[in-house]
């Protein structure tokens, strides 16, 4: 293995045995190095390998000019998702390593950003926001900087938005702001609280973030369920009306109209959560 750019004392690019640029790092192992030097593969702590080239320019940019302990942090990050059970998409190595160096240098600069969705990522990402809250005491083991609860709702919103294949985290947060105004309907127009414990409760969460995320980007859930959804209208007219109202929210605010298979599902749910309050 050959140098083929070294990016800071501690982090080199090379080329793998599938011809493909990676990332290396390890302490010193760029130090004094140059192009075409070999690789000591004694010194390599941890190889990151990109699929996407794009990515990969980009992240070999940031940690050019970056600590290469910020990469390994989001490395940390991205391999606790996989062990969750959460996809990830490469693009969290660019957007996370970025972040928490911008978070360091904001915190040293004594700016201290609150997040207003903190509260909402714990309950409705609550996997995530663990990670979060496990990535800030990576960042302060590393740096002696405790970046606090805010911060980790920050970083459970870049593994959310990569989950969504994109790097936006206002996307995040446009589908906590729809999530919290369907809660409000269902809340207002059926005058219930919610047991945030139930099952019913949860996998009306679960199902509310992925059809959040559909909204944001303009798609539907399409299996021909008309026939199920006729007999569930007429059988559930009280769930119905919750679902007509989600309708409107919807096309109001998102000029998105819903399908019959995404009305199917919300009205199952909404069923369950007034079941589960005996609400005929």
């Amino acid at each position: 293995m050959k140098i083929l750019r070294v990016l800071n004392t501690n982090a080199i690019v090379t080329i793998d045995e599938n011809s493909r640029e990676i990332i290396v790092t390890g302490a010193g192992i760029g130090f004094k190095k140059k192009r075409g030097d070999l690789v000591d593969k004694s010194q390599i702590d941890k190889i990151y390998c990109l699929k996407n080239d794009e990515f990969n320019k980009r992240l070999q940019n940031i940690v050019e000019n970056i600590s290469e302990k910020y990469l390994n942090i989001t490395g940390k990050v991205v391999d606790a998702a996989k062990k969750s059970g959460i996809k990830t998409n490469d693009i969290l190595y660019v957007t996370l390593t970025d972040h928490i160096n911008s978070a360091i240098e904001r915190y040293k600069s004594d700016i201290h950003l609150k997040n207003i969705l903190k509260l909402d990522i714990q309950k409705f990402y609550s996997q995530e926001y663990i990670i979060g809250r496990q990535a800030v005491i990576w960042i302060a083991k590393e740096t002696g900087i405790d970046l606090g609860d805010d911060e980790a709702a920050f970083i459970a919103m870049h593994i959310v938005s990569s989950e969504l294949d994109n790097s936006l985290t206002s996307d995040v947060q446009k589908m906590t702001e729809l999530i919290n105004s369907i809660l409000k309907i269902i809340r207002i127009s059926f005058k219930i609280d919610f047991n945030e414990e139930s099952i019913s409760y949860q996998r009306f969460i679960t199902h509310l973030k992925f059809f959040a995320a559909r909204i944001m980007t303009d798609t539907e859930y399409k299996d021909s369920m008309n026939e199920i959804y006729e007999v569930m209208i007429n059988q559930n007219p009280k769930a119905v009306s919750g679902v007509e109202k989600i309708k409107q929210l919807i096309k109001k605010e998102y000029n998105h109209e819903l399908s019959v298979d995404e009305s199917l599902y919300l009205l199952i749910h909404i069923k369950r959560l007034l079941d589960e309050q005996n609400i005929d």
